[in-house]
């Protein structure tokens, strides 16, 4: 909703069946029979009386859910219905005077359905709610937020669930975007800007200047050294700054910079937390895999650190 009504947009909520949740006894052939892979169920009728019974405004884009590799069991339909009944439900408690809503059910693998019905329902941003995760977690298990965010070609809005608020949207009075130099984390910034214009939010741009480098690879026992020219940093970072505090402001936005010093991660989210109606829109390289969990990235640690919404900006497709 933060975003949804200064753009004018459509609300789709997407809620999905993972068929390898959903138990299927195979003592009982009835529950578990194989069926030609028609995609849809044939068998709708469960869907169609749940959607008639839908808040006037709410729409069901898609009433009859998507069965993966050929099998339809009971369980799975049951499964489905409840669910229905569920996100219909809750799209008819938003303020549907506001914005359009949509509820859709499908089944298959979270993270790859929700790539593929962004992909065929043209949506232009994602929002999911995320787990405050070790990395270690994240980086064996893996998330579907996480998942999504570094397989898809849409911006990506991270929440945590202590931050959603059914009786309050909350609203949006700080931009905060991160900039390091690179033309990765500067693809945030048009977004940024025009989200700060449609909300009439502050936009904040910052650069941390690190204080600390790692001694060398291989050096054991080695601790941390202050590396030297950190005021020369800085100005170079404000001059660096300053440059898209003044586009904005040429644009009629209100912007201003921070450019600190110290540890990365920390400064992003203390200066979040100056304001508790930040979103953080950021830059990533979208690299997945055993290298990620590695190397981490500045990213992945403002998520998993951060109390606030984020707004991750993939990398332009060329």
């Amino acid at each position: 909703m933060g975003l949804a009504e200064p753009f004018d947009s459509e609300i789709v909520l997407l809620s999905i069946i993972d068929p390898d949740e959903v138990v299927r006894p195979s003592s009982d052939p009835g529950r578990d029979r194989p069926v030609p892979n028609k995609g849809p169920l044939d068998d709708a009728s469960a869907f169609t009386e749940a959607t008639e019974g839908m808040a006037h405004g709410v729409h069901s884009g898609n009433s009859r859910a998507e069965l993966p590799g050929g099998f339809g069991t009971q369980a799975i339909e049951q499964a489905a219905q409840n669910r229905n009944t569920y996100v219909t439900d809750l799209a008819s408690r938003l303020p549907l005077d506001v914005v359009k809503v949509r509820a859709m059910v499908t089944v298959g693998s979270p993270a790859e359905e929700i790539v593929r019905v962004a992909d065929e329902q043209g949506i232009e941003l994602i929002a999911m709610a995320t787990h405050r995760e070790s990395a270690l977690a994240r980086g064996i298990l893996g998330s579907v937020t996480d998942r999504v965010i570094h397989s898809s070609k849409l911006p990506v809005l991270a929440i945590r669930p202590n931050e959603i608020s059914e009786s309050k949207s909350p609203e949006i009075e700080v931009v905060l975007v991160p900039l390091d130099g690179s033309v990765i984390s500067e693809s945030a910034v048009e977004l940024a800007t025009e989200i700060a214009a449609k909300t009439d939010s502050e936009l904040i741009f910052t650069q941390v200047t690190s204080t600390f480098m790692q001694s060398p690879i291989g050096e054991v026992g080695a601790g941390y050294a202050a590396p030297t020219g950190i005021t020369e940093d800085q100005e170079s970072a404000a001059d660096y700054l300053l440059s898209f505090v003044n586009n904005a402001n040429n644009n009629g936005v209100t912007a201003s910079m921070r450019n600190p010093t110290g540890g990365v991660v920390s400064n992003i989210t203390s200066l979040a937390d100056e304001n508790e109606n930040t979103i953080i829109v950021i830059g990533t390289r979208g690299q997945g895999g055993i290298k990620r969990w590695v190397i981490g990235s500045v990213t992945d640690k403002v998520i998993r650190s951060s109390g606030h919404p984020v707004l991750v900006i993939p990398p332009k497709q060329s």
